[in-house]
């Protein structure tokens, strides 16, 4: 059976040495039915890393990820389009691993965890350490880590592939929103009664940012988009557990200011950050050293703090400003 042609869709935002390194590791995909289709807004050279890639200049001074897929998907000729980040790269079996899902007629998109590049640095594994905890990811830890094949309502478009003439036929992704976009395409398949399925063996690996400022500022980022987002798309955005880090916060400041003027709320507050700060540790402890492990944890700490924060803030926007 002839493989199906698969187009792989960049939307280009930073442009670094590390994004054209990066780009030689697609010279090792397990797969030869491909196209490699780069979108941006500033004109660069691609033409000697590979020979499949396309590159497509929009013309515009600045366009979202969005926007860029919709112009790719335009000149795609792929049967399926699988979009991934600019600060992100393939394993060698990705797209193989991809395609063999789509056997099931059933299936409309699939989606695999970003995993931490193995070279990237000291502070960039740590949040890494980080993603990998329950406590931090909770319910949707199996975007970073591997993790048992299931049905999903939204996936991030880091690592996603679409049946071609279905995301046509759901108008692509059809939004400006930077950040949540991906949220908004998932929506729109998931309504129309089509399937994503998460698929662990289909890998990609995904830069981390390093922690403290770089990666609290990301997830300030996500926090207030899916705040949004549950409020003006609940059907896939206002799971319960997307609330819980909000909750936590709330509890966190109520608490703080009280304990500055009640010295047993004070003890009650310190004994309820150190056993959280335990739970988290212990959640990365043997996955690290004990330095790492234990950055980790404040690293968790501080995520749910920052997220629950951003997402109260999102909630209560009523435009979401691009």
């Amino acid at each position: 059976m002839k493989k199906p042609f698969v187009s792989i869709i960049i939307p280009l935002y930073i442009i670094s040495e590390r994004f054209f390194e990066d780009l030689k590791k697609y010279n090792k995909i397990n797969y030869s039915n491909l196209e490699i289709i780069v979108v941006s807004d500033k004109k660069i050279i691609l033409s000697k890393l590979n020979n499949n890639i396309k590159f497509i200049l929009t013309h515009e001074k600045q366009t979202g990820p969005a926007e860029k897929r919709d112009l790719a998907l335009k000149y795609a000729k792929g049967e399926i389009c699988a979009f991934i980040d600019d600060d992100a790269y393939p394993d060698s079996n990705w797209l193989k691993n991809a395609v063999i899902e789509f056997k099931n007629p059933n299936i409309s998109a699939v989606g695999g965890p970003g995993l931490t590049p193995p070279e990237d640095g000291f502070w960039e594994q740590i949040t890494g350490l980080v993603y990998s905890s329950f406590f931090c990811g909770g319910f949707s830890q199996y975007r970073f880590v591997k993790r048992k094949k299931r049905f999903v309502v939204d996936y991030p478009a880091y690592n996603l592939f679409v049946r071609t003439d279905i995301l046509k036929k759901v108008g692509g992704y059809g939004t400006y929103f930077y950040g949540g976009e991906d949220t908004f395409l998932c929506l729109k398949l998931i309504k129309a009664g089509y399937k994503i399925l998460y698929s662990p063996n289909v890998v990609v690996y995904h830069h981390r940012r390093p922690l403290f400022f770089d990666y609290l500022k990301q997830i300030a980022n996500v926090g207030k988009h899916r705040g949004y987002f549950a409020k003006r798309f609940p059907e896939t955005s206002a799971y319960y557990w997307y609330f819980i880090p909000a909750s936590l916060s709330f509890g966190f400041f109520l608490l703080l200011f009280i304990s500055l003027f009640n010295f047993q709320i004070r003890m009650i507050f310190i004994s309820l950050l150190l056993l959280f700060f335990t739970l988290a540790w212990s959640s990365v402890i043997n996955k690290a050293p004990i330095l790492n492990s234990f950055l980790a944890a404040i690293g968790v700490l501080l995520t749910h703090i920052v997220y629950g924060t951003f997402f109260v803030k999102g909630f209560t926007l009523k435009k979401l400003d691009r």
